[in-house]
């Protein structure tokens, strides 16, 4: 495996977890592992009113980071049986550019502390979140007693078995095979799939969170109005559930889904809607263009007939 990625959960300028990162890289020369400090990419505590004015740059840099990187060591601290709130908010602010923002790439969890646990209590916590991040959890390794069993003038763990159950988990590691990456019309064969079975929640998450969005005319509309402009991934959600509001879609079928250049891929097909508030049918073909980056869907437009929309909206009184 090349570019491994490792770096600490914690904030402090003497942190055990940061030296036991460094020791696995030292004990390890011939793998391509980079180490970065967390502490250089500021970021604020998260909140919806700051991701509201944007997602910091430090935030998108280390993203790009992670994107290409082919598995990660995390050396992550406990505080009172969690881990760090520093490590989570960092997290939590990569989770807003993608859910899986580890890409299903090979993790391998570290901890160590004074006591003699090792700080594998916290482990079992971020176990089950690294899969909810897009994560494959390769193994976990606790160093206990950290004082007496790390030489700190060499860098080095000490004791030959505490060695070798390191060595186990880092084979584990490298043994390990990234998923592969998407194609570009793979990408937007996942938010066909999941638009077919109504989880919108799925669908949202195909979006970039910068996202742009072009409904049949590319113009500026009233919220509730379903042709126009959306920008992000916030506006996505308008835009689906404007779909929802409007229509009950009988029949949604992809015909063809062909990569193009400068990422671009193109679809098309027909689908059949009962327009609600006129009991009518919308038949029409339509065609979708879509730029993909980052394995999302970053510029967005869908065009259909809408001289058929018209005519399937308007209410006939006896």
């Amino acid at each position: 495996m090349k570019n491994i990625l490792a770096f600490s959960g914690s904030n402090s300028q003497d942190s055990i977890n940061e030296k036991l990162i460094h020791s696995v890289i030292k004990r390890y020369p011939n793998h391509d592992i980079r180490f970065i400090d967390l502490k250089k990419f500021e970021t604020p505590i998260y909140s919806p009113q700051i991701q509201a004015t944007g997602i910091p740059k430090s935030i998108q840099e280390l993203y790009a980071i992670f994107q290409e990187s082919e598995g990660f060591i995390i050396a992550s601290p406990e505080h009172n049986g969690l881990p760090s709130a520093f490590l989570k908010n960092t997290l939590d602010w990569l989770s807003v550019i993608t859910q899986r923002f580890f890409g299903e790439k090979p993790v391998l969890l570290l901890s160590t502390s004074p006591g003699a646990t090792g700080a594998r209590t916290h482990l079992s916590i971020l176990a089950k979140l690294i899969p909810l991040w897009g994560g494959v959890l390769s193994a976990t390794y606790s160093l206990g007693s950290f004082n007496e069993a790390f030489d700190t003038n060499q860098n080095v763990i000490k004791d030959a078995t505490e060695l070798q159950h390191l060595g186990k988990a880092f084979s584990a590691l490298v043994a390990s095979n990234p998923k592969p990456k998407k194609t570009n019309a793979e990408v937007v064969q996942a938010y066909f799939n999941a638009f077919q079975q109504g989880d919108l929640e799925a669908v949202l998450n195909v979006f970039h969170p910068d996202c742009y969005i072009v409904s049949v005319k590319e113009e500026e509309r009233p919220t509730e109005q379903l042709h126009g402009i959306y920008r992000t991934r916030k506006e996505a959600k308008q835009f689906l559930n404007n779909i929802v509001a409007l229509f009950e879609t009988k029949s949604f079928v992809v015909e063809t889904v062909v990569e193009a250049a400068d990422n671009l891929v193109v679809a098309k097909g027909t689908f059949s809607h009962l327009v609600k508030s006129s009991g009518k049918l919308f038949n029409s073909n339509w065609v979708q263009l879509c730029v993909i980056e980052d394995e999302m869907i970053k510029e967005y437009r869908f065009y259909e007939d809408s001289a058929a929309l018209i005519e399937a909206s308007t209410i006939e009184y006896a």
